[in-house]
């Protein structure tokens, strides 16, 4: 059960993260951060705890060292390597969903916190409401992907975004994702947490949440695993 939740959970942390032209825009050198994440699924909660290294080049460095030591390194290019210490083995996959400028929190430090990625992906605006304080806006999705969803929501307060749904093509609930605890980091707002709600069927859910702190900026992060490289000896498996 443990490698079930764990993996997963290492993989899907990419998408997370930071990217590159957002760092870039900001003038940004390098930033670092703890991450924790935990993961509840069927009464089983896994945390997961980490250290965040990321160049502006692209390069980011994921160091694991809670429930097990790891590390993971990608890139824009979407080339991810997740090397294991303890066995001295590496995994490499190369995937645009690992890529280091498809994060969430690319669109939060590129200030595109208005879609959140939503036009780039070819989703189109169906309609804006206002209640209140909160702006709340349906997306259609692209062709590509009509088959598989047949909405998303994203709700407003502010400039902020607090709330995205995923609806599937059946009408139910596929996903939602909540953002709080937001920070001013160099003059932008974006979550120190979020919480996922995957619904993996009509009884079953996986519940993700995230949390970053310790977040440090240019000249304060200063760290070793900025350079790390995955050792030569190394053992390379598919």
């Amino acid at each position: 059960m443990f490698k079930k939740i764990f993996f997963p959970i290492v993989l899907s942390l990419s998408l997370l993260i930071f990217s590159s032209y957002g760092f870039k825009y900001f003038n940004f050198q390098k930033l670092s951060a703890r991450m924790t994440t935990k993961a509840a699924k069927l009464g089983t909660t896994t945390t997961v705890k980490a250290d965040v290294y990321y160049h502006s080049s692209g390069k980011m460095i994921t160091h694991f060292f809670y429930p097990v030591e790891m590390f993971m390194i990608n890139n824009a290019k979407g080339e991810v390597s997740i090397y294991d210490p303890a066995k001295n083995t590496a995994k490499q996959q190369q995937h645009y969903a690992f890529s280091t400028e498809t994060s969430q929190l690319y669109y939060f430090l590129q200030n595109k916190k208005s879609d959140l990625g939503m036009k780039a992906l070819g989703f189109t605006v169906n309609n804006t409401k206002f209640e209140e304080d909160l702006m709340i806006t349906k997306w259609l999705p692209p062709a590509a992907l009509a088959g598989q969803i047949q909405e998303v929501e994203l709700v407003h307060r502010g400039a902020n975004p607090i709330f995205m749904k995923y609806v599937g093509k059946d009408g139910k609930n596929a996903k939602k994702v909540y953002y709080y605890n937001y920070t001013n980091l160099n003059g932008i707002d974006f979550p120190q947490a979020i919480t996922q709600i995957d619904f993996t069927t009509s009884k079953d859910s996986v519940i993700t949440k995230t949390a970053y702190s310790d977040i440090k900026i240019n000249e304060s992060a200063s760290h070793a695993y900025f350079d790390y490289a995955i050792p030569s000896t190394a053992k390379i498996i598919h």
